[in-house]
């Protein structure tokens, strides 16, 4: 679980505490135990609602949504519901995606009759009966949603996504083996939660390409916390969401999707830099696409993700949708060299000012806050339809989503990657349209950086077990027993950055640090204009600096957007029942999800991987309070996104005094050299 970070500042003249901004922790009251209790028993076992708890079955029966209609806020959303509910939706068992627009319709508005149930009472007993009722995916990704949305949720934890589905976490393989296990037994390992461990391997394991370098990566791209995150990443702001209804920043939700992409771009490239891979490869939608994916996972009704061979050209019926994404690249293109897109209503906005990244990053990504979906589409969703190769639906609920399709899935397959170097190129073509930063909007005399230090930095692979229980049919007579994936991970050791600052006289700042690449992978020098789209911000936080030298020590568990490890459900609800039916307190944070701390750093190297550290230090002149019902809330500077990196050089070399780069070096150790023990 996060624990809340805490940072010492010692003065080398002057020592004093530094105070920042952090996620809080909380104790809970008995009102938040008993719907944090409530909220994890409607996510338990979805697709065993009867067998698993009759009590709970009848009574989500009993309730009769139209008769109770007074009891939600918008009855035309609740009308809408029951209209489409009678009239047939997705059946229990079938397969479910965002991207298919007439299921997409009915996951909205059964997360509406939710969010607009007047009080948590009438949400529970309403997702009850959903629970029975509709289809699991649907009610999953409604739920959370929800949860994530109504005020009366606020803070309430949501189990991680790989133990409610983890048959999109791991090899079909396993998933077989957890059924037997679950249905028939196997020899448990012993101690407090005795549990049936099954090794996982990696898909890579299974499919055997010596010269298809892709699967060197997937410790990285199949980690499961990797994927958690991009799956909460996009509830932050769900495309298909309009912020006026529900709330949401629309004056970041474009920008925060291109930039929060740019890093994790940036993340996977340094991941290929360790790993010797060249940059990603350009394609073309008229060529055959070079990238491979053979999936091993499965949908929950058994059936399993397509398939795409390595240089393949692209099925037949894939044509239409080409035609289509090239028509909307061209016009993304003409709009940032014009510097203007094309609206409703025949009004054109410019995009060279203060909302241009937002609308741009609107429109790109093709969500309801898009100034013209008709004209500009979605690339996002034509690049997901095109590199899936899933086939054409047969009917309305016949259908077969790629992993593209997926948000769970996605990371795991090399043409996610391929298509957002496509889209990140066009964030970086738009800014490349900006003027540069002047030399007095990022020097600051005032400000000197005396030095500038890094605990040995060490990384390494360790064992993780993943409780899927919550994820396969179980056996009523063996309701105890616990279903356990292990699989090797990276990880890396805790370390510390040790900064010295001089300031002339008190103040508030801001400090940045970014990680970098320093040689290409053939291992020549890189161009520093060409290098710094490369980094990807690793820490951003607030502090009070005292005149005269600062000393200040930060450790790698505190930065802003990470979280360690979540706990076990089991482990999670036996916590909270001890709170509820007893004396000992229940501490709770302030967000759900966040970045895994354990990937901050790329892996290592045995003789040590080189890169570089960017430290950037700035007099803060005014907050925003960045506030997020998944990430927490955090007080940023007014600088844009990737600041002071994210506009050309234009000569500047980041050579003052409150800049500096620092060459570090990350080594790799065996589980031998680690002397761990499992």
């Amino acid at each position: 679980m996060f624990v809340p970070s805490r940072l010492w500042l010692l003065g080398l003249l002057a020592c004093s505490l530094v105070s920042a901004e952090y996620y809080n922790t909380r104790t809970a009251d008995k009102d938040y135990l008993l719907k944090q209790k409530k909220v994890y028993n409607l996510l338990y076992h979805i697709s065993q609602p009867a067998e698993i708890n009759y009590t709970w079955y009848e009574e989500g029966q009993k309730w009769d949504i139209e008769a109770n209609i007074d009891l939600y806020s918008n009855a035309a959303a609740v009308k809408e519901f029951l209209y489409m509910y009678k009239n047939k939706m997705l059946p229990r068992g079938e397969a479910f995606s965002f991207f298919y627009p007439p299921l997409l319709k009915e996951m909205m508005t059964l997360f509406r009759l939710f969010y607009y149930a007047n009080d948590f009472e009438t949400f529970y007993k309403t997702a009850l009966w959903a629970k029975n009722n509709m289809n699991e995916a649907e009610y999953i990704l409604a739920f959370y949603n929800a949860v994530i949305r109504r005020p009366d949720t606020q803070y309430i934890q949501l189990p991680p996504p790989y133990e409610i589905y983890p048959n999109f976490f791991f090899n079909s393989e396993v998933m077989e083996k957890a059924q037997h296990a679950s249905l028939f037994g196997l020899r448990e390992t012993s101690g407090e939660y005795k549990a049936y461990i099954l090794p996982a391997n990696y898909s890579g394991g299974y499919v055997k390409r010596d010269y298809y370098l892709e699967n060197k990566l997937n410790y990285f791209t199949e980690d499961i916390g990797l994927n958690s995150y991009y799956f909460f990443f996009r509830l932050a702001h769900p495309f298909w969401m309009p912020s006026s209804e529900f709330g949401l920043s629309d004056s970041l939700r474009g920008a925060e999707y291109l930039y929060g992409h740019q890093q994790l771009m940036n993340r996977y490239y340094l991941e290929r830099l360790v790993n010797d891979l060249p940059k990603l490869e350009d394609f073309d939608w008229q060529k055959p696409f070079y990238a491979g994916y053979y999936p091993t996972i499965i949908h929950r009704n058994g059936l399993p993700l397509p398939q795409r061979p390595e240089w393949s050209n692209f099925p037949v019926y894939k044509y239409k949708y080409i035609k289509d994404i090239m028509d909307r690249e061209s016009r993304l293109t003409a709009a940032i060299d014009a510097g203007y897109i094309f609206g409703n209503g025949s009004k054109w906005y410019n995009i060279y000012n203060e909302e241009g990244l937002n609308i741009l990053g609107n429109i790109i990504e093709g969500n309801a806050d898009s100034y013209n979906r008709k004209f500009y589409g979605s690339i996002d969703s034509l690049g997901r339809k095109i590199l899936g190769y899933n086939l054409e639906p047969s009917s309305k609920y016949k259908i077969l989503p790629s992993a593209l399709e997926i948000f769970s899935t996605s990371m795991r397959d090399p043409a996610f990657y391929r298509l957002y170097k496509r889209i990140i190129d066009l964030y970086y073509r738009y800014k490349m349209h900006q003027a540069p930063y002047s030399r007095d909007e990022l020097i600051y005399p005032n400000l000197k950086i005396e030095s500038f230090s890094i605990d040995k930095l060490i990384t390494y692979f360790d064992q993780f077990d993943t409780t899927i229980n919550n994820g396969i049919f179980i056996n009523e007579n063996d309701k105890m027993s616990l279903v356990k994936v292990r699989q090797y991970r990276l990880n890396h050791k805790p370390f510390n950055f040790h900064i010295t600052i001089n300031s002339d006289k008190p103040m508030k700042a801001a400090i940045r640090i970014f990680l970098g690449p320093k040689y290409d992978s053939h291992h020549r020098l890189y161009e520093l204009s060409e290098n710094l789209k490369y980094f990807y911000e690793i820490d951003n936080w607030i502090l009070d600096l005292n005149a005269g030298l600062n000393k200040i020590s930060r450790n790698s568990q505190d930065c802003f957007f990470t979280i360690r490890d979540q706990e076990p459900s089991e482990i999670f609800y036996s916590k909270l029942m001890e709170s509820l039916y007893g004396d000992k307190p229940f501490t709770y944070n302030e967000r759900i999800f966040g970045f895994p701390e354990r990937l901050l750093l790329p892996r290592g190297k045995k003789e040590g991987m080189p890169l570089q550290l960017f430290l950037y230090i700035s007099p803060v002149s005014s907050e925003y309070q960045y506030m997020s019902r998944i990430w927490g809330n955090y007080k940023f500077d007014n600088k844009p996104f990737g600041f002071p990196l994210d506009k050309p050089l234009d000569g500047l070399n980041y050579d003052g005094s409150n800049m500096l780069f620092k060459d570090i070096l990350i080594y790799h150790k065996d589980e031998s050299d680690m002397n761990i023990i499992y």
